[in-house]
């Protein structure tokens, strides 16, 4: 019998990050990847998704399920070509969590090597094999998948699953943004455009482009691209954050549009009173779609100002007037969830004095900051009827 024994020594570990002294570095763990496609499937959260997966197969020689956690695991590991999925398969977890239905490992008994034997789904293999299924496979379900229904299917079937597990926090605050997806200069990417874009990827107009000086025009370059706009849930501690609608769209369409859309369609589908709080930036300016969130759908938009902007500076002076009433902002108490388990006395102890070595810990930092930059409290106010008008 062979042991091997491992002990965790941090700074040999950063000491051989600094010297370069590393083959590979895998981003996910093997034991977290296990633990986390055992709870999903135990939750039958994958049987649901596939049930409504917009398959482009009619035959399943491959349960859908493993298709989709095939894609998780490839996500959780970094990788997007599905070239590498073997490797994927080797350093993660996902064979623990399946178990031999999916494959195992094994010992060659001839070299003694440590090899992956999967038996596959559909008792079609005369050869061995490495992986439960092809990753031609993969790529093939994922070219032919209607890109329209997948975008769709997120935005409905996705966030029902989510909100029957309760996966939605009780605040509402959702972040709405757009970004640009870049990919090669190949007009066979289907609605995509070139445009010009500055050294740090934002776009330059015409208009732009003439007043840059010779050396930033120099920096400028065309880019084939898309234009990606996504609708995101967090909480105010940041602890998570999920997607909940994506829209691919042109890069030349307008994000604010389809933002919109993407917010009318989500409350359609989780109903009134689940968003609360839409985060947005100036470019979702839209007064008439604004007074809709908030008129029929009771959601509060916020988008943040420069502080060069001229109505920061009127909102800042009206803010110093004395008749301005201040409340103090208090994050809201989270609701004591009992555990379904009782838990032994001794684990308790233990973890109310690592949480009391962490309240020591923080209060040792905040020591040694200056006195201004100590959060002490917050406060808010709020002008009704506000205008500001440009000379």
């Amino acid at each position: 019998m062979s042991l091997d024994v491992f002990e965790q020594n941090k700074p040999f570990i950063v000491q051989s990050f600094r010297e370069g002294d590393f083959d590979y570095m895998e981003g996910a763990s093997e034991v977290v990847e296990a633990d986390f496609f055992r709870f999903i499937k135990a939750g039958e959260v994958l049987d649901e998704l596939a049930k409504t997966y917009p398959n482009p197969r009619k035959k399943k020689d491959v349960p859908f399920w493993f298709y989709i956690a095939s894609n998780l695991t490839m996500r959780l590991h970094g990788v997007h070509a599905f070239h590498d999925f073997p490797m994927v398969v080797r350093s993660g977890g996902m064979l623990q969590a399946f178990g031999p239905q999916a494959g195992r490992k094994v010992t060659h008994p001839e070299t003694g090597d440590m090899t992956i034997h999967c038996e596959g789904f559909n008792h079609k293999n005369h050869f061995d094999r490495q992986t439960p299924c092809d990753q031609d496979y993969l790529r093939k379900v994922a070219k032919d998948t209607d890109a329209q229904a997948l975008m769709s299917w997120l935005g409905e079937d996705g966030v029902r699953v989510f909100q029957r597990r309760d996966a939605f926090d009780r605040e509402g605050i959702f972040i709405g943004d757009s970004s640009y997806l870049f990919v090669p200069d190949n007009p066979r990417y289907e609605g995509s455009v070139k445009l010009l874009f500055d050294e740090h990827n934002h776009p330059v107009s015409k208009e732009q482009y003439d007043k840059l000086t010779a050396e930033q025009k120099s920096r400028c370059r065309w880019r084939r691209c898309y234009k990606m706009v996504t609708l995101l849930h967090t909480n105010r501690r940041l602890d998570f954050f999920f997607f909940v609608a994506v829209k691919v769209v042109s890069g030349k369409a307008h994000e604010c549009p389809v933002l919109y859309d993407l917010v009318n369609k989500f409350v359609q589908v989780a109903g009134k009173g689940l968003m609360k709080l839409l985060i947005l930036d100036r470019g979702f300016l839209d007064g008439e779609a604004i007074s809709l969130c908030k008129q029929q759908y009771g959601i509060d938009i916020l988008i943040p100002i420069r502080s060069n902007m001229d109505i920061h500076a009127d909102a800042l002076a009206l803010f110093q007037l004395s008749d301005v009433d201040w409340a103090e902002c208090k994050s809201p108490q989270e609701e004591a969830k009992e555990s379904l388990r009782p838990r032994p006395q001794a684990i308790s102890k233990r973890e109310e004095k690592r949480q009391e070595k962490l309240r020591q810990a923080k209060q040792q930092q905040l020591s040694l900051l200056p006195s201004e930059k100590i959060l002490i409290k917050k406060e808010a106010a709020a002008i009704d009827g506000f205008q500001s008008w440009d000379s």
